[in-house]
């Protein structure tokens, strides 16, 4: 089982991957990359990414570069865990078939299309914070996920349910 996260900046064509991480269940670091983007970038959105222009200024590595590092990492019996994985997915190029995906995992109350934020499940089912000051660090957003999941394994499916929901 492995935890999967990334940032990605607005290009001229849209959202890129900028940075992805991959821890495993001891929360081990597996994998951390900067990335290039293919088009030129139009916001970093920093406040949100943690990315930089300085950060990326001499990064070489590209998607393909990623895509071939995730398939010495992951095989189709890998379980790959994230919170909104479609986003990460997207990103990446990839497909998956088998996934844990906290924001389904721990459903919001109101049921789809609405989801809890991660920072919200961090808070309420693990008691702890996470520091967004610098915006989202990939790192900690995967291990985040990889902790909720194992929460639930060891707990059951029942643990720790809360009556509302929070976050976007």
């Amino acid at each position: 089982m492995l935890a999967i996260d990334c940032e990605m900046c607005q290009t001229e064509y849209g959202p890129e991957l900028t940075r992805i991480s991959v821890v495993d269940e001891s929360g081990t670091v597996v994998l951390d990359m900067l990335v290039k983007p293919a088009t030129r970038i139009v916001d970093y959105k920093t406040q949100f990414s943690g990315i930089t222009m300085d950060l990326l200024k001499d990064v070489t590595t590209t998607l393909a570069d990623v895509q071939t590092k995730l398939l010495e990492l992951v095989t189709c019996e890998t379980i790959l865990v994230g919170h909104s994985l479609e986003h990460d997915f997207k990103a990446c190029k990839i497909v998956h078939g088998k996934v844990i995906d906290t924001s389904v995992l721990y459903p919001h109350p109101r049921g789809g299309p609405y989801k809890n934020s991660l920072n919200f499940l961090v808070k309420s089912h693990l008691r702890r914070e996470m520091d967004r000051k610098a915006g989202h660090c990939s790192i900690d957003d995967a291990t985040a996920c990889m902790d909720l999941v194992l929460l639930k394994l060891t707990k059951g499916p029942g643990a720790d349910d809360l009556p509302s929901g929070g976050g976007a």
